[in-house]
């Protein structure tokens, strides 16, 4: 049974890596603007920095699926 938390956190960070996905799609200034955006731009190029966040954002978004079905990890 998912409980109400795991909903929140899930739902949460399904929200921050879409728009992590979404920023790096479509080149929005504001996120390739921000401190660590502009780093990975000077240390790897644009496009690189892109495909980078994108990921970030596809593994989050991925992450807060699991978490929001109600899946753990048994220790």
């Amino acid at each position: 049974m998912t409980q109400l938390h795991d909903l929140f956190v899930g739902g949460a960070a399904i929200v921050v890596g879409s728009l992590l996905l979404l920023g790096a799609i479509f080149d929005v200034a504001l996120m390739m603007s921000l401190t660590k955006s502009r780093l990975l731009t000077d240390s790897f190029g644009k496009t690189a920095a892109r495909w980078i966040i994108g990921s970030i954002g596809l593994i989050v978004a991925a992450m807060g699926a699991l978490i929001a079905s109600g899946w753990r990890i048994h220790w």
